[in-house]
């Protein structure tokens, strides 16, 4: 009898060029490049909120996936039956497409709480997660282990966000926090922890500063008229491509280390996102704030 959960042999034969490409597409919305874009837009043209809770989601979630990545050390499905080669030598168990497709996509279906949102939401989280087996990354039980994990990552978010603590409401705390659980991790990573851990942290911290400063001297607010959100969005998506570019020829000639650099890359773009684009967007008049008139 095959072992489903470790043999893709029974995914195989379900390939084809179409379900290929489609799987690919798929795949694309549990990178990163996307994650970081779809956050950002959704900040700026749809609930600020939303999009910084989902922040803490999938950064905490994405530290917790690849500690335990490098914890279990799974392989992955041999090479030959891989078709994405942007995996490298990375480890299998638990699936991180898997993990923040359930974190991302569920935790949206949970604030827009409609009918059409859990089933569109749905499909994409179980979309993503299949893409991974048949493109030959991850096998059945890399999937289940990150939709398990990333399900009791919404279960502990949402239990702690509901909790009358007072270090939730003070900056300083968060920061401790932040740089708390960062430092830890760092301390006792099984190995060489990747250059995005930090890259995260400084974006939580100074998306988290960004958004006290922005509230205060500010008050950015998504405007209700559906050209104006278009306009955002075309905008800070024009400013954030330019500004990661940017970043990455810097990160060219710097001389810093590594991981301060990939720390530095981190804050910079939190900043970007949470502050300079609202402030933008409003000095122009296209989003309503406390301090100019759209």
């Amino acid at each position: 009898m095959m072992d489903v959960l470790h043999n893709l042999q029974w995914v195989l034969p379900l390939r084809t060029p179409v379900l290929t490409q489609f799987a690919f597409a798929l795949s694309w919305l549990g990178y990163s490049t996307f994650i970081m874009f779809f956050m950002a837009i959704g900040y700026w043209t749809w609930n600020k909120a939303i999009f910084y809770r989902l922040l803490i989601l999938v950064a905490a979630n994405a530290l917790l996936n690849a500690y335990a990545k490098d914890l279990l050390q799974d392989p992955r499905p041999p090479l030959e039956l891989r078709l994405d080669d942007l995996v490298h030598a990375s480890y299998g168990l638990p699936s991180g497409h898997a993990q923040l497709a359930v974190v991302l996509w569920m935790w949206l279906a949970w604030e827009i709480r409609s009918v059409w949102g859990w089933v569109l939401c749905a499909l994409i989280a179980l979309g993503v997660m299949a893409s991974r087996m048949v493109l030959g990354v991850h096998d059945l039980e890399d999937v289940l282990g990150g939709a398990v994990l990333g399900g009791l990552g919404l279960w502990v978010f949402e239990q702690v966000r509901h909790r009358q603590w007072h270090w939730q409401n003070h900056l300083g705390w968060n920061m401790v926090l932040i740089a708390f659980v960062t430092g830890l991790a760092l301390l006792s990573w099984p190995g060489t922890a990747p250059e995005y851990i930090p890259t995260l942290a400084g974006w939580l911290a100074a998306a988290t500063w960004s958004l006290q400063v922005e509230k205060r001297q500010i008050g950015f607010a998504v405007p209700t008229v559906l050209w104006r959100r278009v306009a955002i969005g075309v905008v800070g998506a024009a400013c954030f491509l330019g500004e990661q570019k940017l970043l990455k020829l810097f990160g060219t000639h710097v001389v810093l280390p590594p991981m301060l650099w990939a720390l530095t890359k981190g804050v910079v773009s939190g900043v970007f996102v949470s502050l300079l684009i609202p402030l933008l967007v409003c000095r122009v008049r296209l989003a309503p704030s406390a301090r100019f008139s759209a």
